[in-house]
């Protein structure tokens, strides 16, 4: 068996982020305490034992029923110069020309002084999509942007989003002198000047933020920015699912070239995509069953189980045709949750290894394996 190499990752320090994220929880949890210390009062000072009883009943249920819920929704992305006949998609040699390092030179807030600009792709259905995504380099902040042609001019609409909070808005750009800018002439790329608005939330893009090219992208292929989970957790304000098809889709958006998905199986041996031994509300919503997930059937999980952003329990199989068909990642770790999980996920790497190369993709599919009890077993699987 082929011994698979550890490739480089994009590593991010996410400290801040989690400062301000267990800030938040720390004051929803201050909120429900409050709450529930009012309950408690009034409970005291009740004089019969009914009322008691009944407050007492209030207080578990209003206790129990608090849930952070937190949500930062896709804005609406209309808008009319974007949407006319007249504009085209842009060219996947057009789109790559913009990649790049990029100057910050007007904001009207903290966006630092650099952003990488870099395209990726999804399909859904038949139909393929070009994302241009926009990391900026303070407050975490990123745009995810499509692109079309509008006479001299290239139109960039989508969204723009603040992973420490949940700020986010429509951003809108144009770039002038399109013909120039995507000609014959190499030199042309470093003339490349977004001038851009953004908004928030569903408001009009008011704000202005401008980039202009500073550089080009490295080229390396060994180098691999791996999304976790699919792609993101749930407590990151993504709008999907974390271990969803949606993630996914939102990964290869975000510019990801790998992921990270955790594995394991159902009572009737299906193997899905799910991180916690348990369903619970950390990851479902309105779920008609708990328990250890490996007690119910697949069946059973897409009938009564919601992913918590949307979305159902996915199979491996969906997911990694998914990634191999619909997406330009092209590394996938397999967190396998269990040595019962390892042979049926052995199959379908070699499956979709195989898949991957008739379609002309060269995509690397990885087993994580966390023991050494678990290795031997799959050396033994593999031998």
């Amino acid at each position: 068996m082929k011994k698979s190499r550890w490739p480089p990752t994009l590593l991010t320090d996410l400290t801040k982020i989690e400062f301000v994220k267990e800030q938040r929880r720390l004051l929803f949890f201050v909120n429900r305490a409050a709450v529930c210390l009012l309950l408690s009062f009034l409970i005291m000072v009740l004089s019969t034992f009914r009322l008691r009883l009944f407050s007492s009943l209030a207080f578990l249920c209003t206790f129990l029923s608090c849930q952070e819920l937190i949500d930062a929704p896709v804005p609406s992305l209309h808008w009319d110069k974007f949407e006319a006949a007249s504009a085209t998609p842009l060219l996947p040699a057009d789109c790559q020309k913009l990649e790049g390092i990029y100057r910050i030179e007007v904001a009207d807030d903290d966006f630092g002084d650099s952003a990488v600009l870099k395209w990726s792709w999804d399909i859904t259905g038949t139909d393929t999509t070009h994302y241009l995504s926009i990391f900026c380099q303070e407050a975490v902040r990123y745009f995810i942007l499509q692109g079309k042609a509008s006479g001299d001019s290239v139109l960039l609409n989508g969204y723009w989003r603040n992973v420490e909070n949940t700020k986010t808005g429509k951003a809108r750009f144009v770039i002038a002198n399109r013909r120039t800018v995507f000609g014959p002439d190499s030199a042309a790329q470093g003339s490349v000047f977004l001038r851009g608005h953004y908004g928030m939330f569903d408001s009009d893009p008011e704000k202005e933020v401008n980039f202009r090219f500073k550089r080009p992208l490295k080229e390396d292929s060994s180098f691999l920015v791996i999304a976790h989970r699919g792609g993101g957790r749930n407590n990151d304000l993504l709008p999907a699912s974390e271990n969803s098809l949606e993630m996914i889709h939102l990964a290869s958006r975000l510019g990801a070239t790998g992921i990270e998905i955790d594995v394991q199986l159902t009572k009737d041996s299906v193997p899905v995509l799910y991180h916690d031994t348990r369903l619970n509300d950390r990851l479902t919503k309105d779920a008609g069953i708990r328990g250890e997930l490996a007690e119910y059937t697949y069946d059973e999980l897409t009938s009564e189980v919601t992913l918590k952003r949307g979305g159902r329990i996915p199979t491996l199989q969906d997911a990694l045709h998914t990634a191999v068909y619909n997406t330009p990642i092209r590394f996938i770790w397999l967190d396998c949750k269990g040595e019962s999980t390892l042979r049926r996920i052995r199959a379908l790497q070699e499956s979709f290894l195989q898949k991957a190369k008739a379609a002309g993709r060269n995509v690397e599919i990885v087993i994580g394996i966390p023991t050494e009890e678990q290795y031997g077993h799959f050396r033994r699987l593999a031998g």
